[in-house]
């Protein structure tokens, strides 16, 4: 937990940053059953289809009155 801010007597401020995937290793969607990258007839048989997000930062500002 962040120390807050104060900004008066009441008042306070908390700034947080959330962090997912920080060093942008390469994540892969599942495959799902009977999709082509499991039809083992298909060009695509086990080949990715899709990836998933990179490196996300989320940055926070809660104010507390």
């Amino acid at each position: 937990m962040p120390n807050p801010t104060h900004l008066g007597e009441t008042a306070g401020i908390d700034l947080r940053a959330n962090i997912f995937n920080l060093f942008n290793t390469l994540n892969l969607e599942p495959f799902w059953f009977n999709s082509d990258p499991t039809r083992i007839n298909s060009v695509e048989f086990g080949l990715a289809q899709r990836a998933l997000s990179g490196r996300v930062v989320e940055f926070q500002a809660w104010f507390n009155f």
